[in-house]
């Protein structure tokens, strides 16, 4: 049961729910308009942000991109251009970008409830949609859910560790599948998030099948493995405060 849903809409959100629109874009550019080399620049204006599209080998100009047509509708961005030029930050830089953002920004919003998870048990979750909108919501003792769809991150709060649940790693899996960007754990002391920095390969879906094997078989060589090496795959990139676990 959701007991209070809070929106909370910042600069940040919108920023997250650009780089999601900026991607697909991307993408259409690549595979129908032979966009090579692209690059990406983000502009503040007065009624929004303008998001400039560098391209090389262009067949033509596109006169609209569906995807950032519905960032525009969603009004996450105020208008697009496409450009024959060589300017801007890489997807790749846009998405480690969002990864460490999106993990920082929801630390800071869920660690204030995780002292109230410790004491009660009842657990708080943050889910920032597609639209740019984010909403913190209560739950009850030991479970948290949202009726929301279109999430790009979510991340909950645990009374005492932050070592994901199977429940955990699938709603991550159903993220990560709609080009969401993923999310994790925050209690008192500790947090753990998995943001992709890149395309979500079937490479990363079978490690993130083995990962939450180990998670849930509590295999404590194989988890601390990959915290040593900080990714799960190829393009999930661990955020977390942990270097190592036991069962001590």
């Amino acid at each position: 049961m959701v007991k209070r849903m809070t929106e909370i809409t910042e600069r940040w959100t919108i920023s997250v729910a650009q780089t999601y629109y900026v991607e697909s874009g991307v993408y259409e550019l690549v595979e129908d308009y032979g966009c090579t080399d692209p690059r990406v620049t983000i502009e503040r204006g007065f009624k929004g942000d303008l998001i400039r599209y560098c391209c090389d080998g262009l067949k033509e100009l596109p006169c609209k991109l569906l995807t950032l047509e519905e960032a525009k509708e969603n009004e996450v961005i105020d208008d697009y251009r496409v450009e024959a030029c060589r300017n801007g930050r890489t997807l790749s830089e846009l998405l480690i970008n969002t990864g460490a953002l999106a993990t920082r920004e929801t630390i800071d919003i869920l660690l204030p409830y995780s002292a109230w998870t410790h004491q009660s048990g009842v657990e708080y979750l943050f889910v920032l949609r597609s639209n740019g909108k984010g909403y913190l919501i209560e739950g009850e003792e030991s479970r948290v859910y949202t009726p929301l769809n279109d999430i790009l991150v979510s991340a909950h709060t645990h009374p005492d560790n932050c070592i994901l649940s199977p429940h955990d790693v699938r709603l991550l899996k159903n993220i990560l599948m709609n080009r969401g960007f993923g999310g994790g754990v925050i209690a008192q002391d500790c947090y753990f998030t998995v943001l992709r920095v890149g395309p979500f390969l079937e490479e990363d879906m079978m490690e993130l099948i083995g990962f939450g094997n180990a998670l849930r078989k509590l295999r404590v060589d194989e988890i601390n493995n990959y915290l040593r090496q900080g990714y799960i795959g190829t393009n999930l990139r661990i955020h977390t405060n942990y270097s190592s676990i036991s069962m001590k």
